[in-house]
C-alpha cells in the first residue's frame, strides 16, 4: 500500500508542467473533460495552487487524497485503469496491502485462457516491468537503518531440540552430538549447550533493500534470492508457483512472453539458489520465518525448503498486539485469510 501510495504522489507531482489535459502512463489515464474550464493539468495545479501547496510541502494531501479528489468530480475528470493495476486498488482498498506478483499470476492465466480478454499478455507484462521499475525506486526512499535487537538475538540463538520434528530430531541430534530433549536439559551444562550455537546460518532474503546485511554475525552468510537494489539487473520479480496446477499448461503454450516473469528461470542467472542448495545439502537445519508470509508467489522455492530431507524445524515469527490478537494465521495462510 505504501509502494501504491508513493506511486500516486509521483503520478501528481507530474501534473505541474503538463499542458495538455492528459496524464498517462501504462497503468492508468486521467483526462480533464473538455469544456470544463481548465484546459491542461498545469491550470489544474495553478487554479488549486492553495490545495498543492500543502501536497507539494508533504504538509497535508498525499497524492492519493488528490486522486480521490479526481475521482469525486466525474463531471471534471475521467480516470481509467488497466485491468491490472484496478486488481491492486481493490486489493488495497479491500485489505489494506496486496500481493502484486500474485495478482500478475491470476491475470496471466485468465489471459492465457481467455484470448477474448479485454488485455493481452504483452500488455500486462509491459505493466509488471514498469511496476518493478517504480518498485525499484520507491525502495531507493526508504531508511533501512533501524536494527532491532530481538531479531537479531533470535537469528543466532540457540537450537531448542524441543522445536524439532518428531522425524528430524534424532538426525539433528546426532549432527549436533547431544541426546536431549530440550535446551533446558543442559541449561547449566555450557560446554554441551555450546554445541547447539547454530554453526552456520544462511540469511535468506527476499528484500531487495540491504536491511538483512544490517544483521550479521562471524558465521552468518548473506543470500539475496530475489536480488539486491545496488544490482537492479539481477532484481527477481515474478510468480514463483510452479506447483500450481495451471503451470504446466502454459509450458505447454510455448510462449516465452507466459515465462518471462516465471521465478524458477531467473534463478539461474545467478549463483543464489545454487547456494541455497548447497547449504540445504551440508547438514540437518531449522529455518526462521521473519518478515515473510508463506504464500503462494514463493511456493515452489518454500516448497523446497521445507520439504528439503534435512528440514528439522520451522519457526514462523509473527506479530501480537496488545489486545491478545496475533496475525500467526495470516502469516501462514495469507491467501485465504485478511489482517
Amino acid at each position: 500500500m505504501d509502494f501504491i501510495n508513493w506511486y500516486w504522489d509521483q503520478r501528481v507531482y507530474t501534473f505541474s508542467g503538463n499542458t495538455t489535459n492528459v496524464s498517462e502512463d501504462c497503468l492508468c489515464r486521467l483526462v480533464i473533460k473538455d469544456n470544463v474550464g481548465i484546459n491542461c493539468w498545469n491550470v489544474f495545479v495553478f487554479n488549486n495552487s492553495c490545495f498543492f501547496k500543502d501536497i507539494y510541502r508533504k504538509e497535508r494531501y498525499s497524492g492519493s487524497e488528490v486522486i480521490q479528489y479526481i475521482k469525486d468530480q466525474p463531471n471534471i475528470f475521467s480516470i481509467e485503469c488497466c485491468p491490472f493495476f484496478k486488481t491492486i486498488l481493490q486489493s488495497i482498498e479491500t485489505k489494506g496491502w496486496v500481493d502484486i506478483e500474485n495478482d500478475y499470476y491470476q491475470l496471466l492465466k485468465v489471459g492465457m485462457d481467455s484470448p477474448g480478454c479485454n488485455y493481452t499478455i504483452s500488455e500486462l507484462n509491459e505493466q509488471f516491468a514498469f511496476l518493478q521499475e517504480k518498485l525499484i525506486e520507491y525502495l531507493h526512499t526508504i531508511e533501512t537503518d533501524n536494527v532491532r535487537n530481538d531479531l537479531q538475538n533470535a537469528i543466532i540463538d540457540f537450537f531448542d531440540p524441543a522445536d524439532f520434528s518428531t522425524e528430524g530430531k534424532k538426525k539433528a541430534l546426532d549432527n549436533i552430538g547431544l541426546d536431549i530433549s530440550s535446551l533446558a536439559d543442559v541449561e547449566y551444562n555450557y560446554g554441551e549447550r555450546d554445541k547447539l550455537i547454530p554453526k552456520r546460518i544462511m540469511l535468506l532474503s527476499f528484500n531487495y533493500t540491504k536491511t538483512a546485511k544490517m544483521y550479521g554475525n562471524f558465521n552468518i552468510t548473506h543470500n539475496y534470492i530475489h536480488g539486491e537494489l545496488e544490482k537492479p539487473e539481477n532484481i527477481i520479480f515474478g510468480y514463483g508457483d510452479e506447483l500450481d496446477k495451471s503451470y504446466q499448461s502454459i509450458l505447454d503454450m510455448n510462449d516465452n512472453e507466459l515465462l518471462r516473469y516465471v521465478k524458477s528461470v531467473k534463478y539461474l542467472e545467478t549463483r543464489h539458489y545454487h547456494d541455497l542448495l548447497e547449504f540445504l545439502l551440508a547438514a540437518p537445519f531449522q529455518v526462521l520465518i521473519m518478515g515473510h508470509s508463506c504464500g503462494n508467489s514463493d511456493r515452489t522455492l518454500l516448497n523446497t525448503v521445507f520439504e528439503h530431507e534435512n528440514c528439522v524445524s520451522i519457526k514462523p515469527f509473527y506479530h501480537k498486539w496488545e489486545d491478545g490478537r496475533d496475525n500467526y494465521l495470516f502469516k501462514i495462510f495469507p491467501e485465504t485469510l485478511l489482517i
